[in-house]
């Protein structure tokens, strides 16, 4: 019975959120985030882990979603890259669905044509993504990913 459920446990969906500072210089940036996406899709899609992450302002902002052991040893693999500092776990447990079930890893820097969410994250002065609750961290990544969704959509049309 002990073996089924941590087989059980580790087929348990699971979400983690975290930011960290980036070690990355800024002119190096869309390099190395195509790097990363790169790595992390082929990573990700191996042991079935979903998520979006958001680079802005110094700082990485991510969800990762799938079976618990696969998150937390992809989260571990992200703490010891040199291109992050300063991780810190802004929630981690399990989730009843997928909010980025759709996405592979894909990354978003926030830009000047993003005005919307610009304008509410410089309403809360610096950004200082360490200091957000976990829903707060959820509806930022939710946001970024419907910009994103209309962005690809609008671009199509």
């Amino acid at each position: 019975m002990g073996s089924r459920m941590s087989v059980s446990a580790s087929r348990t969906l699971h979400r983690l959120i975290y930011c960290s500072r980036q070690r990355i210089e800024p002119q190096d940036l869309d390099f190395e985030l195509g790097a990363i996406i790169r790595a992390s899709i082929a990573n990700n899609r191996a042991v079935a882990i979903s998520g979006l992450l958001l680079a802005h302002d110094g700082h990485f902002v991510q969800v990762l979603e799938g079976p618990a052991q696969a998150v937390m040893t992809t989260f571990g693999r992200i703490e010891s890259d040199a291109r992050h500092e300063h991780a810190k776990v802004l929630s981690a447990g399990p989730a009843a669905q997928r909010e980025f079930g759709d996405w592979n890893m894909c990354a978003r820097r926030v830009s000047p044509a993003d005005d919307a969410i610009l304008q509410i994250l410089a309403k809360r002065g610096p950004f200082a993504p360490e200091k957000l609750s976990a829903g707060a961290a959820l509806n930022l990544l939710k946001a970024v990913r419907g910009i994103q969704e209309r962005t690809q959509l609008s671009s199509v049309s």
